[in-house]
């Protein structure tokens, strides 16, 4: 047997080789090959069959006809074969089309062909059945699915040889407007973000070449709503007062905002704030609420802009601002009025009280009224806490000297509007006062001496605190003066300057601070209430111009130069916020706080005293930089000690913050140290698949629904890629739902693919990627036939394998040596014309709808013999009458008998006639026969005769050779 690598196809001419008549030497004998037969054409094919394997694989068969060495065969769903949509021709009695055909009734013919010579035709038909129907299998019909927990993703059972899926989604069950979606898998995970609601959906299957089934019948399901947040802080309490105004709610995964309500009705008819699309879970009004009672709830909107039912429990609460200023100078009640009063008669004229939180300014009120009736009442403003009264005609809180008043303070927490919200009443002090003692003889004008500049009037007052130097230095809030007064004077102008020429000043009309006391501080009424920070560590400078009762003042500092002798200076440098503290790091919003500003202030000593100075509001800054360079992350102004953004997340890393208080004149004070912290958001939780399992590459993946998700980022990379470089990535995809499926299936690969998942927030920032590993096992076709080692006729070869689900197609490669052939089909068999002699081996590959390898089949060997066998030589050369004969083959054949090996004698005309009784032995395992005649042989010529059907070689192969010479005796 002769072997060879050939193509899988080859000329019907170049196999005919019982057609061909050919004469061999064979030890000088005259071997003669069967006769030719007439070049007529053969009769038409019979017993046309149809086998079915699956829908797409028809495996059409027929009887050969004596003498045809090929086969015309056409395929048509027309009877007519006007169109065939296959035709061809075979040396095979086999056919399997190798694509999809169109559905319904299909004919097909084939006729026989020898030398140019065609039988008649002969026809047969076979369905093609319609394109499977989709069978959904996941959410069940009218399944509900709680958000975000379970997000839509929906299933079908594959359709035979489907190459691609249309998903529809719709509202209504008339699909008319749905949502059209493709897929090569069989599942999808809605990349869209659906309001909650009943959905009906339907799958249609498409096969290569158009060919479409019917939608598959719809099923529905019903998308549950988020659920209502969960109220944490305020408690659900009326009669628990608050101070500091914070609502605090857990997150809702699947929410992207936030809508919060609060009313003072428990109905809320009547809102005293309301906020809408607040990111996180935590929120402070800018401004504060009003001292009443309140009830609060909020409501979440996810991913398609739904909002929830508002929480049910509607919290009540009581915003009640109780700090109360203590009186610290004058003090006195009913019993003493004068316990308290300067023991120089009025020499401290001023009054203080202790600071508190959340107060940017007080009210003081001075009445001759106990009960501080309104017509009998004056009051006046200040931002700090000292008011130095500046005499009967210069303010409205300055009684007359002998006079018994009464006075009281309160906060007043500003920026609320129409007035900010007051506070709690100081204890009322009963108190007069009378004109200190003259002292000296009135005189020429002379410098004022005795200049000092404290934190308060107590501080002023003191020899031991404040500052009584011309240069002061950092003094950390303005400052209340004093100075000695002079004999004569009346009152006394106070100029305040910006250098010592007092060309400038912060006060436009810096003569109009004008006061009979010798103590003055700024209060509300005047051009400044407060002054701001030295800037580039140049001081403020002040001057005490005296005046008499004629209205004549000394000399005016204003625009001297050289400067005029007795002016005093100080720094401005108000102390930093203190006590920056941010909540956990790890949480996706952020809440920072800090000291109130006042406790700030208390543990700043300067010269002696603490700070009395307060904060209307504050100014946060977030930066992803310690510069906070423009533009910045974040900038807020509040005014409460603490913030949580509404309008925003912060990407992930490291930020900076920092935190400056604004008094009451709307200066902004000393930045606070720089504190930082490293945003790092939880990462996603994987559910499936994780660990390196093994899954089909068609596999969903889905993580844990995560809150502040606005979407995901999903990708896939292959080769075990866990640094995750473009070149491996082989999926990259957003989707708003806690899952996804890829829209073609993962090759197979014993190498695992790493996938990662991270959020995208409500505000487009990025989370950390969290990763998981799974191997793809796609899935291998099982083979058939041909058996491992079997033998296949040239011209009657066929392949068979079975179906895999999820495959397209197939890819079916033949090889011997380097020579690989490849045929792709949508079938599961396939029947070549012909094969050329040669052993090869067979596998078949599974590809899923996007030509990506499924899985690939074990090889298996088999073996072509398209040579017929010969006879290569006749011994012995001299025949004698005892002579046996010798017959050696071109390979070993079986059928060789007395019955198919004859010996013949001539008769007297030469004719081959008479019958040699002979023993024939089979030798050589086939590839000899020897011939024992009985008796003698006689003289005359001899010839043997082969019954060339009935030998074969292996491969079926009939003998090629009819007779062969042998000498004459």
């Amino acid at each position: 047997m002769r072997r060879h690598v050939s193509a899988v196809h080859r000329s019907a001419r170049s196999l005919g080789l019982g057609a061909l008549g050919l004469a061999v030497a064979a030890g000088g004998l005259a071997v003669t090959a069967a006769p030719a037969s007439a070049a007529k054409a053969p009769k038409a094919p019979t017993t046309l069959a149809v086998r079915l394997p699956n829908s797409a694989t028809p495996v059409l068969s027929w009887g050969r006809s004596t003498g045809a060495t090929s086969y015309q065969y056409q395929i048509d769903n027309d009877s007519s074969f006007s169109s065939p949509e296959v035709s061809d021709s075979t040396r095979n009695n086999r056919l399997v089309p190798t694509r999809n055909l169109s559905r319904g009734t299909q004919y097909w013919r084939v006729r026989a062909e020898r030398d140019g010579q065609f039988s008649g035709w002969s026809s047969s038909s076979f369905a093609v059945t319609p394109v499977g129907i989709p069978v959904g299998t996941y959410p069940t019909d009218g399944a509900v699915l709680p958000q975000p927990d379970e997000p839509p993703l929906l299933r079908w059972q594959t359709s035979r040889g489907a190459v691609s899926y249309t998903i529809e989604v719709d509202g209504d069950s008339d699909f008319i407007g749905a949502k059209t979606y493709t897929s090569r898998t069989t599942s999808l995970a809605l990349p869209d973000a659906l309001p909650a609601g009943d959905y009906f959906w339907r799958v249609t299957a498409s096969l290569e070449g158009g060919y479409n089934s019917q939608p598959s019948p719809p099923m529905s399901f019903i998308l549950g709503s988020l659920p209502s947040p969960k109220l944490t802080y305020p408690v659900d309490d009326i009669n628990t007062a608050i101070e500091d105004v914070v609502f605090d709610w857990e997150p809702v995964p699947g929410a992207i905002t936030y809508d919060l309500q609060v009313a003072t009705d428990p109905g809320f008819n009547n809102f005293a704030f309301t906020g809408q699309n607040i990111y996180g879970s935590r929120y402070s009004p800018a401004t504060t609420l009003f001292n009443d009672q309140f009830w609060w709830r909020v409501r979440a909107v996810d991913l398609a802009g739904q909002s929830t039912a508002w929480s049910t429990a509607r919290f009540s609460f009581k915003r009640n601002w109780l700090d109360t200023p203590v009186a610290v100078w004058p003090q006195g009640d009913e019993a003493t009025p004068d316990s308290s009063v300067d023991p120089l008669d009025g020499e401290r004229k001023f009054y203080e009280w202790t600071p508190i939180q959340h107060a940017s300014r007080y009210v003081l009120q001075v009445s001759t009224d106990p009960n501080f009736s309104p017509n009998f009442t004056s009051s006046c403003y200040t931002a700090g806490t000292t008011y130095a009264p500046r005499g009967t005609g210069f303010d409205a809180c300055s009684p007359a000297p002998g006079l018994v008043h009464y006075w009281r303070v309160s906060g007043i927490d500003d920026p609320y509007p129409n007035g900010g919200v007051p506070g709690i009443w100081s204890t009322p002090q009963k108190i007069k006062w009378d004109d200190p003692a003259p002292i000296g003889t009135e005189g020429p004008f002379q410098v004022v001496t005795g200049m000092r500049a404290a934190l308060t009037g107590t501080g002023a007052a003191s020899t031991t605190l404040g500052c009584g130097s011309v240069n002061c230095g950092a003094l950390s809030a303005t400052p209340v003066f004093t100075w000695n007064r002079q004999p004569g004077i009346a009152y006394y102008k106070v100029v305040i300057g910006l250098d010592e020429n007092f060309t400038f000043s912060p006060l436009p009309n810096v003569e109009q601070y004008q006061t009979r006391n010798h103590f003055f501080a700024l209060q509300s009424g005047d051009e400044r209430s407060a002054l701001a920070e030295s800037e580039a560590g140049l001081p403020y400078f002040w001057y005490v111009i005296p005046c008499k009762a004629d209205r004549t003042c000394g000399p005016s500092p204003v625009k001297r130069n050289p400067p005029l002798p007795g002016a005093h200076n100080f720094l401005k440098a108000s102390p930093g916020v203190a006590g920056l503290t941010s909540s956990d790091p790890a949480g996706s919003d952020i809440t920072f706080s800090w000291q109130d500003y006042i406790d700030t202030n208390a543990a700043t000593p300067t010269y002696g005293e603490t700070g009395q100075q307060s904060a209307k509001q504050y100014r946060i800054q977030v930066d992803n930089e310690p510069s906070f360079a423009e533009p910045l992350i974040d900038q807020a102004t509040v005014d409460q000690a603490t913030y949580t953004s509404g309008d925003r997340l912060y990407p992930e890393g490291r930020l900076y913050w920092r935190v400056q208080a604004i008094d009451l004149q709307d200066n902004a004070l000393t930045w606070s140290d720089v504190a930082q912290l490293v945003k790092s958001s939880p990462a996603i939780s994987l559910k499936s698949p994780v660990g390196g399992v093994a899954v089909p590459g068609t596999v969903p993946l889905t993580w844990a629904p995560q809150a502040y998700a606005r979407g995901y980022e999903v990708e896939v990379y292959k080769n075990g890629d866990t640094a995750f470089s473009p070149p491996n990535r082989v999926i990259s995809a957003s989707v708003a739902n806690p899952a996804f499926t890829p829209g073609e299936p993962l090759a197979a690969s014993s190498t695992p693919y790493v996938w990662r998942v991270r959020r995208i927030d409500s505000r487009g920032n990025q989370g950390p990627w969290t990763a998981g590993a799974f191997v793809s096992l796609g899935s291998a076709p099982e083979l058939l036939t041909p058996g491992n080692g079997a033998n296949q006729a040239f011209n009657g070869s066929y392949f068979e394998w079975t179906d895999v689900q999820g495959a397209s197609g197939y890819q079916l490669s033949i090889r011997a040596g380097t020579n690989n052939q490849t045929v792709n089909t949508v079938g599961t068999a396939f029947a070549p014309s012909e094969i050329q002699t040669g052993t090869y081996t067979w596998q078949v590959t599974a590809l899923d709808s996007s030509g990506k390898v499924l899985g690939v089949s074990p090889a298996r060997t088999f073996w072509i013999d398209a040579d017929a066998p010969r006879v290569l030589k006749v011994t012995p050369k001299k025949l004698t009458a005892k002579s046996t004969l010798k017959v050696r083959f071109s390979e070993p054949v079986k059928g060789a008998s007395k019955k198919t090996v004859t010996l013949m004698r001539a008769n007297a005309k030469g004719k081959f006639k008479i019958k040699v009784k002979a023993k024939v032995k089979v030798a050589k395992k086939g590839r000899e026969v020897l011939i024992d005649p009985k008796g003698r042989l006689k003289r005359g010529s001899y010839q043997i005769v082969f019954t060339t059907s009935k030998i074969k070689d292996q491969a079926g192969n009939t003998l090629g050779d009819a007779t062969a010479g042998v000498p004459s005796l």
